[in-house]
């Protein structure tokens, strides 16, 4: 399979203007360098706290269910963010949308500190997944519009470098974690600590981040309706169905990683938090270079990915040490950033200008969707089970044969992309 069918390019004056300050360094741009620092320092407000939600649930509920709910309402919480935050990254700015989506953050982490308890506790952690779900959106529609921009080539590689420092400090932030814990600090602590980052982040946006899309860009995607199906393309829907399935099978197991290895394989959590950096630091050496080979072939890299993802999947049904959790964590790092760079990648491909911030959170949505049903039936079959090394082979089992269904998909979808001369193309 080759990435044979492409677009023509049609250049659209109006967003074409490049700075001086513009040169490229590390694969980006000055601005999307400041955005890179400013995901990182708002990637610190979840990585401290959030690989070890699933351990501060069990310890904090009296049912399992009340674990899946609970995912599951966060989950729908970030659907209505991805929902929402496209349509307003269009219609007002991704610079003001993404630092509106600071405040819940901050106020969902503060209130999760004070008031940890039964039934707030779905509350709390959905208002946060409201404020990432934007944050999430922001980081993909910012280099999504430089790339429109300028033309450039290597668009997964500029998607993969932007969360460079997100994926250091999403290395980092566990182990800090980890030692804060067995210093004597409790979860409740990591969650104000995460809240201060946030706010952090909120004033690093203001100060330092320049807003990407233009003028007449926004007032074109005011002209137009809100919701949009249509309007999206045929090759965005194709994608998006291919990989529906998919990721619904992958959120029955990865909402509970941390259960399985702490529970089930005995690993301590502080050890948990420090073999959770292993994949991050191996996701940073891997970005530049992974990235720019995604590229090469954007449909026989996300398959690759994916099957890969599925087939790691399944071993951790078999892990026993921390040795095992390390080696493991290591080998998932490669297929997940080619995996992240693509997917970014084919969602936009071929979209309009003025609509990538509404396809980048429709996408988002659909998967997201697939985390609200899949955590809880994940929830069920762990329950059902008693033992979540089943729900991890049942998971990578169906991730692989739906890889088939993705593979098809991808055969159907027609790129207006070409990774070393030319980038996404405005279609007309």
């Amino acid at each position: 399979m080759t990435d044979d069918d492409y677009g023509s390019f049609t250049e659209d004056k109006s967003i074409v203007e490049i700075r001086s300050e513009d040169r490229q360094r590390f694969g980006l741009s000055s601005n999307l360098r400041r955005l890179a620092l400013v995901t990182g320092i708002a990637q610190f407000s979840m990585s401290l706290w959030v690989w070890q939600f699933g351990i501060f649930l069990e310890a904090n509920v009296n049912q399992l269910w009340q674990i899946g709910l609970t995912f599951s309402v966060g989950t729908f919480a970030m659907i209505v963010g991805y929902g929402i935050s496209g349509p307003i990254a269009d219609y007002m700015g991704r610079k003001n949308a993404m630092i509106f989506a600071f405040i819940p953050m901050a106020s969902g982490l503060i209130a999760l500190r004070f008031f940890p308890v039964w039934p707030l506790i779905p509350i709390e952690y959905a208002i946060i997944e409201i404020g990432w779900a934007f944050i999430i959106i922001m980081t993909s529609a910012m280099p999504a519009d430089e790339i429109a921009k300028t033309s450039g080539a290597n668009a997964a590689r500029t998607f993969n470098m932007v969360l460079l420092p997100a994926f250091l400090v999403d290395g980092l932030s566990p182990i800090i974690a980890g030692i804060l814990l067995n210093a004597g600090f409790v979860a409740g602590d990591l969650h104000l600590l995460a809240a201060i980052g946030s706010l952090v982040a909120m004033l690093a946006t203001y100060k330092g981040v320049r807003e990407t899309l233009g003028k007449d860009i926004i007032e074109t995607a005011r002209a137009g309706s809100i919701i949009t199906i249509r309007g999206l393309g045929q090759n965005f829907w194709i994608f998006t169905a291919g990989m529906f399935g998919y990721v619904l099978v992958m959120n029955f197991a990865f909402p509970y990683m941390g259960n399985l290895v702490v529970n089930e394989w005995g690993v301590n959590e502080s050890l948990y938090a420090f073999a959770w950096g292993a994949w991050s630091f191996t996701c940073v050496m891997l970005m530049y270079s992974l990235g720019s080979a995604t590229d090469r072939n954007i449909r026989a890299a996300l398959i690759i990915g994916t099957y890969s993802t599925g087939a790691i999947v399944g071993m951790f049904a078999f892990g026993k040490t921390l040795i095992d959790l390390v080696i493991l964590n290591i080998f998932l790092a490669a297929p997940i950033v080619i995996w992240s760079g693509a997917e970014k990648t084919l969602a936009v491909n071929g979209v309009r200008n003025e609509m990538k911030g509404r396809a980048l959170g429709t996408y988002q949505f659909m998967m997201s969707s697939t985390r609200l049903v899949g955590s809880f039936i994940g929830a069920l079959l762990w329950d059902y089970f008693g033992s979540l090394r089943a729900v991890y082979s049942l998971s990578s089992m169906a991730g692989m044969i739906l890889v088939v269904g993705l593979t098809y998909a991808l055969m159907k979808v027609k790129l207006e992309y070409r990774g070393e001369s030319q980038t996404l193309v405005k279609s007309e």
